[in-house]
C-alpha cells in the first residue's frame, strides 16, 4: 500500500513539474509574442545615439571647409591682407565647384546643428535637475562665449562687442533656457513612450516639417531678405533667431518621439531623402548668391523671393531628414577616432576661424589655385586648433568650461562636479 501510494506521489510532483515546464514556455511565447511590437515602438533611456552624436560634432568641424574659402565670397576682408598681396580689388570670384560646396554646406549645416542640439538638450534636460541644467549650460555655453569672443575680438587692439562665430553659442545659450522654461511649464505626460501611435506621431513630423519650410520665407523677409545672425552682444536677428528656435524645437520634438529614428531606419527612405534633397539642391543653386547676405543679389519680384526662400526650407529639411537616417543607421558603435573628432569638434569650432582667414590670406597670397587653397587651410587650420587645445584647454582649468569637469584631464576635486 505504502508503495502504491509513493508511486502516486512521483506521478503528481512529475505531472506538477510538467505544468510548470508548460506554464513557462506559454510565458515565453507570449514575451516572444509581444517583443517587436515593443521594439519597434521604443528607445532604450540607456541608448547611446553615436550617430546624432558624430553628426552633431561634422556640423562643427564642416566649419572649417566652410570658413576656409571666406576671403572669396566676402572679399572686402582681404582688405586686412594687402601685406600678403591680397585685397578686395584682385581677389577672383569663387569657381563654380568651391561656389557649389559652400553654398550647400550653408544649407543646411546650422539648422541641423540647432535640431541635433534640441535632442540632445531634451535629453539633458531629462536627466538633470534643474540647477544642475541651468548651471551646467551657463558655464559651457554663456562664459565660452563671453570668454572666447571676447579673446577674439580684441585680437586688433579694440573691443567692439563681436560675436564673430561665437553667435550660434549666443543663441544655443537662449534657446536652452527658454526651452526649460517651457519645458517645465507643459504638463507632463503619464502615458509611456511605447504606447504613442506611429501614425500620428508621423504626422505630426510631417507638419513640422511643413512649418519649417514655411518659416523660412518669414524668415528671410524679417531679416531683410536673408536669414541674419547675431553680431554683438547686443543684438538679435529676428528672423534668424526664430527660425533656428524652430528647428531647436523640432529636435527636442524628435527626442520625445525618437521612437521614429528606429521606425524610419531604411534605407529606402534615407535613399530617396538624398535623391530629393540633391534634387532640389540643383534646382536651388542658381538662385543662390551671397553668405548671410553679403554679396546678395535680391530677387526681381516678392514672388521669385518667396519661391527661393521656400526651395530654401525645402532643401534644409530635406538634408536635415537624409544625414539624421544616415548617420543614426551607419554609426550604431562609437570608435577611439570617432569620440576623439567628437571630444575636438567644439575646441576647434572655437579656435578655428582666425587660422582659416590667416592662412587662406598667405596661401591665395602665393598664388595657389583655389583647390590648393582649401585643402591646405582646412589641414592647417585643423592642425593649429588642435594644438591649442592641448596647449590651452585639454590639461588646464578651461576643461572644466569647455569639456565638463567629469570629462576633463584635470580633476584636483573628487567630491565637486561643474557637469
Amino acid at each position: 500500500m505504502s508503495d502504491e501510494i509513493s508511486k502516486m506521489q512521483e506521478r503528481i510532483a512529475k505531472l506538477k513539474a510538467k505544468q510548470e515546464a508548460q506554464k513557462r514556455l506559454d510565458e515565453r511565447d507570449v514575451k516572444l509574442k509581444s517583443k517587436p511590437e515593443t521594439v519597434s515602438m521604443s528607445v532604450s533611456s540607456s541608448e547611446r545615439f553615436h550617430g546624432l552624436d558624430f553628426l552633431r560634432a561634422m556640423a562643427m568641424l564642416m566649419g572649417l571647409v566652410f570658413h576656409a574659402p571666406m576671403l572669396y565670397y566676402i572679399p572686402i576682408m582681404a582688405d586686412g591682407f594687402q601685406d600678403f598681396g591680397v585685397s578686395q580689388a584682385t581677389m577672383p570670384p569663387m569657381e563654380a565647384w568651391l561656389n557649389a560646396t559652400v553654398y550647400w554646406l550653408h544649407s543646411w549645416r546650422m539648422t541641423v546643428f540647432f535640431m541635433i542640439s534640441g535632442f540632445f538638450t531634451a535629453l539633458i534636460i531629462s536627466k538633470r535637475a534643474p540647477k544642475q541644467f541651468i548651471t551646467d549650460r551657463f558655464i559651457k555655453l554663456a562664459i565660452t562665449m563671453l570668454l572666447f569672443a571676447s579673446l577674439f575680438d580684441m585680437l586688433d587692439g579694440r573691443f567692439e562687442a563681436k560675436l564673430e562665430h561665437m553667435w550660434f553659442l549666443y543663441y544655443l545659450f537662449m534657446f536652452s533656457c527658454i526651452s526649460w522654461i517651457f519645458t517645465k511649464l507643459k504638463p507632463s505626460s503619464s502615458k509611456p513612450e511605447a504606447s504613442q501611435n506611429h501614425t500620428i506621431a508621423i504626422a505630426k513630423l510631417v507638419i513640422i516639417a511643413v512649418v519649417l519650410v514655411f518659416l523660412r520665407p518669414i524668415a528671410d523677409q524679417l531679416d531683410g531678405g536673408h536669414v541674419g545672425v547675431a553680431s554683438h552682444y547686443y543684438t538679435i536677428k529676428i528672423g534668424g533667431f526664430l527660425y533656428f528656435l524652430s528647428w531647436f524645437w523640432a529636435g527636442m520634438w524628435l527626442y520625445s518621439n525618437r521612437f521614429l529614428l528606429v521606425a524610419a531606419s531604411s534605407k529606402v527612405i534615407t535613399a530617396l531623402s538624398l535623391v530629393i534633397a540633391a534634387g532640389v539642391f540643383y534646382i536651388l543653386l542658381p538662385n543662390l548668391s551671397g553668405i548671410f547676405g553679403y554679396g546678395a543679389v535680391d530677387p526681381q519680384t516678392t514672388y521669385e523671393a518667396v519661391q527661393i526662400s521656400l526651395l530654401k526650407g525645402l532643401n534644409a529639411v530635406l538634408w536635415g531628414l537624409f544625414f539624421i537616417l544616415f548617420t543614426h543607421q551607419a554609426m550604431k558603435k562609437s570608435n577611439f577616432v570617432l569620440n576623439w573628432l567628437v571630444t575636438l569638434s567644439f575646441p576647434i569650432y572655437i579656435f578655428h576661424l582666425t587660422p582659416c582667414i590667416i592662412l587662406s590670406a598667405l596661401l591665395i597670397g602665393m598664388g595657389l589655385s583655389q583647390i590648393q587653397v582649401l585643402v591646405g587651410t582646412v589641414l592647417g587650420a585643423f592642425i593649429i586648433s588642435v594644438v591649442l587645445h592641448y596647449l590651452l584647454i585639454k590639461f588646464t582649468p578651461l576643461s572644466w568650461i569647455i569639456l565638463g569637469y567629469k570629462k576633463s584631464w584635470l580633476q584636483p576635486f573628487k567630491n565637486k562636479a561643474l557637469s
